[in-house]
């Protein structure tokens, strides 16, 4: 069933979403390619880098991220209600920051000037446009995908399309779907087998969240950008903490690896915590994105957000059923 993003995405209304691109056919984002050889493993750097600078300027929250070889995973909190509360002047400087007139000699954006910043001040239909703008999921995808895309086109020296197309989002209803994604999306490598465990799995939100926790890191890590990460207990509304979360993705790889489907007795309280059937679990995590498409959330919210878009429904509800319990009323 195709559906419009406006019908998910609530641009005036702080939400959750997941969001994937994937590269063309057999272009690279990260990775080594078999048949040549060449290594493009420094992208992913690209990638944190562009994502800490982005994260400084929109007004957004990265609550997840996994950069993997040919696609990235990125878990979003939009915040226009911290945009409506920034003066005029702030708007105007994040957006020269953006899209800057003059830049320094390593090239990063120059801070900008008061008669740059004035320029937009003074019309009160741009400022309101840029504020927007600087809230808005699609144009902070855009300004990540297209700064990747013209970096790596020429280091490759060629042209044309680098993403196979727009990125794709699903909204994330509430507490359990947010955990649910994100365990999904920080479990990337490990699924892909290209890590054994959450802290070897480099460049994922996970692992920033283990070194933040343990004070331990690879060497490498120091020389990677820090890309700000939203909280567990913010992501969460304090359902879980920041070592309940680390603990749960720990076990649920350990039997994706493993094959196993069922977690320990130790784990379930924390999901029946946040309303989510232990039994299931395990398997919709493996298969997240094939058991949902544009909602993620209990069953009575995919209706609602049905509703809201005027259709009958959306894909996911038997998975929504089987994963999330019912809410109270």
């Amino acid at each position: 069933m195709t559906c419009a993003r406006r019908e998910i995405v609530e641009v005036d209304k702080v939400g959750v979403y997941h969001c994937v691109t994937r590269c063309v056919r057999r272009a690279f984002l990260c990775g080594k390619d078999s048949l040549t050889g060449k290594s493009f493993e420094h992208r992913r750097e690209w990638i944190r880098a562009r994502l800490s600078t982005l994260s400084g300027i929109f007004a957004v929250e990265v609550a997840a991220y996994a950069v993997m070889s040919n696609h990235l995973h990125s878990v979003i909190k939009i915040r226009p209600d911290l945009a409506k509360e920034w003066p005029d002047e702030e708007v105007a400087r994040r957006w020269r920051l953006l899209f800057p007139l003059r830049r320094k000699k390593d090239g990063s954006p120059a801070e900008p000037i008061e008669l740059e910043i004035a320029a937009i001040t003074r019309q009160d239909d741009l400022v309101a446009l840029y504020r927007k703008r600087l809230a808005d999921l699609s144009w902070f995808n855009r300004c990540l995908n297209e700064n990747i895309a013209k970096r790596a086109n020429y280091e490759d020296h060629c042209t044309g399309r680098f993403w196979e197309g727009r990125f794709k989002c699903q909204k994330l209803c509430d507490a359990a779907a947010v955990i649910t994604c994100s365990a999904y999306v920080d479990l990337n490598p490990v699924r892909a087998g290209v890590a054994k465990t959450p802290e070897h799995s480099d460049h994922t939100s996970i692992q920033d969240r283990i070194v933040q926790r343990t004070g331990k890191s690879p060497a490498v890590y120091k020389r990677w950008s820090k890309v700000p990460l939203l909280s567990i207990e913010a992501a969460t509304d304090k359902a879980l903490s920041l070592d309940e979360y680390i603990k749960l993705v720990d076990e649920t790889g350990r039997l994706i690896v493993h094959g196993k489907q069922s977690i320990s007795a130790e784990f379930a309280p924390i999901l029946e915590r946040l309303n989510i059937n232990s039994v299931e679990w395990v398997n919709r995590t493996k298969n997240f994105r094939g058991s949902f498409r544009r909602i993620v959330g209990a069953e009575e919210l995919i209706m609602l957000a049905a509703k809201r878009a005027k259709k009958s429904w959306f894909h996911g509800l038997s998975a929504a059923r089987a994963l999330f319990l019912q809410t109270a009323a």
